[in-house]
């Protein structure tokens, strides 16, 4: 337990001193938010829609569950694969394996830091959100941190998967950076997922990210969701979870 407190300990600092995981983690879905309520034509006019579900709501506020959706993409995508890459080529998880430490520490003190600098960008987000465009809270708290739980095991296990095929670190994060950009379509930055077409919709709902912004935009704002949304991160999250295992190269 020393020594896992000890990794994490040096985990953060590492984080906190490199500007840009602390912009792709931290300042980037907020900035995000910031330029589509401010400089986008039309996002703080209310969507003007018959269907029940959005009557009232404006589009700005589609924007804020969809940026805690970029900021988990953010930590799980760029940073943490590439971090493990690093650690790789570097030879540092080569050395800790013949250490009583052994590198699986390091990849359990990399979550602990990433699921802290993911928990900190939603505080930063919802807070900026309020202050800013006048935001509303969570219908349904319990519900919006299930999606987020869910959501983050099942992105976790796609940049595992990253950490554990890439064959180095400029890969690594090269890689991370094309899913990054999918993403971010299938989670509806550029489209939101209730103005997105019934097929696109269908279409992104089964992509890991795409079922999470569908999933917490119902949470936050209907104090609902349907279960389809949670199968599909679940199976996301089992399966490159196993990929990860059976293909992760210590060395």
């Amino acid at each position: 337990m020393t020594a896992l407190i000890t990794l994490t300990v040096t985990e953060a600092r590492l984080f906190l001193r490199n500007p840009t995981s602390v912009f792709m983690a931290l300042l980037l879905p907020s900035l995000l938010l910031l330029l589509q309520g401010f400089a986008i034509p039309g996002t703080m006019d209310p969507i003007g829609s018959d269907n029940p579900a959005v009557v009232g709501l404006r589009v700005i506020d589609f924007f804020v569950p969809m940026s805690i959706t970029v900021a988990l993409l953010s930590v799980a995508v760029t940073n943490y694969p590439s971090a493990i890459a690093a650690y790789r080529d570097s030879g540092v998880l080569r050395r800790l394996d013949v250490t009583p430490v052994g590198p699986h520490r390091v990849l359990l003190a990399q979550w602990l830091v990433s699921g802290a600098s993911f928990v900190a960008a939603i505080l930063v987000t919802v807070l900026l959100a309020r202050a800013a465009f006048g935001a509303s809270a969570p219908r349904s708290v319990a519900l919006v941190a299930a999606v987020i739980g869910i959501g983050t095991l099942a992105m976790m296990a796609v940049g595992s998967l990253i950490a554990a095929t890439a064959g180095n670190a400029q890969v690594a994060y090269g890689v991370g950076m094309l899913v990054f950009m999918a993403c971010l379509f299938t989670a509806g930055m550029w489209t939101p997922g209730t103005m997105m077409t019934p097929a696109m919709q269908l279409i992104t709902g089964f992509t890991p990210l795409g079922a999470m912004s569908q999933a917490l935009t119902s949470a936050w704002y209907q104090g609902t969701a349907d279960i389809v949304p949670f199968i599909v991160m679940s199976v996301w999250a089992v399966l490159c979870g196993l990929i990860s295992v059976r293909t992760f190269r210590w060395r």
